[in-house]
């Protein structure tokens, strides 16, 4: 499971990544997948981002979705948002 936060989301504001700005990113990315996705499977995922708050468990299923919409879809500056909640998990044993 991967910790995801769309509704506290940070993306950086420039390519050298010294600053980044914070914003509720939920209605966005369910959008990015309802219009874009075809299947039950991204019904369900973009309304669970839609009514998610704060953060919550993805399936490696559901991270791999997004990552693959995020990169046809998403500007660049989300994808780099995306990636570092994804690459910043907690470690578990």
């Amino acid at each position: 499971m991967t910790k995801l936060n769309f509704q506290q989301f940070r993306i950086p504001t420039g390519i050298d990544k010294t600053q980044y700005r914070t914003g509720d990113a939920r209605e966005s990315v369910a959008n990015m997948l309802y219009l874009n996705v075809n299947g039950i499977r991204a019904h369900a995922l973009a309304m669970k981002i839609y009514r998610s708050e704060g953060a919550a468990d993805y399936t490696d299923e559901e991270v791999r979705t997004l990552t693959e919409v995020a990169s046809s879809y998403g500007t660049p500056a989300f994808i780099d948002g995306l990636n570092e909640q994804i690459d910043n998990q907690p470690k578990t044993d």
